[in-house]
């Protein structure tokens, strides 16, 4: 019996950060936005659909999606965003389904964003929440994205508030320190699903 489980949060809330700590814990990780990126590539899955709903514009110079492009037609239209998540997030789930069902005699954990906006709350054991305030969040996305005040705000607005995602995780961690707190915070977590994982292994035994 395999535990699943994901880690989502809000925007520049240290999704990244807290995975690579993990990580270098001995975890397996798969970013469902590094799906997406392979999906979006030149001959990838979802760029088809995508470039019969928004035409060659949002296409790159290689025949990939301009993803610049199309995040702001996205970030300031509720329903091209609609439109793209329905195209991408059926294949994303398909291929984070596959990478589970894999043999591995590790833990392996999904990086998903937009878990709770997809709908896919019912697919994980166990999800973990990153959390930040949003002016940090503002903050994050200004300094290390380059948008500007009003970009960062949409982005933020696009999802889920964090708040609410935090009441539906079984985990929340707070990121409003530094990288180091968040590691400390990430070692706690990682003995936490050793265990957990453990419990599982029996129980399939």
């Amino acid at each position: 019996m395999v535990m699943r489980v994901a880690i989502t949060g809000g925007i520049a809330c240290g999704k990244s950060l807290f995975s690579r700590a993990l990580e270098q814990l001995g975890v397996e990780l798969l970013d469902a936005d590094d799906v997406v990126h392979r999906l979006e590539a030149p001959g990838g899955a979802a760029v088809p659909d995508l470039v019969r709903l928004f035409g060659s514009s949002v296409l790159d110079e290689h025949g990939g999606i301009n993803r610049a492009v199309l995040a702001e037609r996205v970030f300031s239209d509720p329903e091209a965003r609609r439109q793209v998540n329905a195209v991408v997030h059926p294949l994303v789930r398909t291929a984070l389904r596959r990478w589970l069902e894999e043999p591995s005699d590790t833990l392996r954990i999904v990086v998903i964003p937009l878990l709770f906006e997809a709908g896919w709350t019912d697919d994980w054991d166990i999800i973990i929440c990153l959390v930040s305030n949003e002016a940090l969040q503002r903050e994050r996305l200004m300094r290390f994205r380059g948008l500007t005040d009003e970009q960062a705000r949409k982005r933020i607005a696009a999802q889920m508030p964090v708040a609410e995602k935090a009441a539906r995780s079984h985990l929340v961690v707070h990121n409003d320190a530094d990288a180091e707190a968040l590691a400390r915070e990430a070692k706690k977590v990682y003995r936490f699903l050793m265990e957990k994982a453990n419990e599982y292994r029996k129980r399939g035994s």
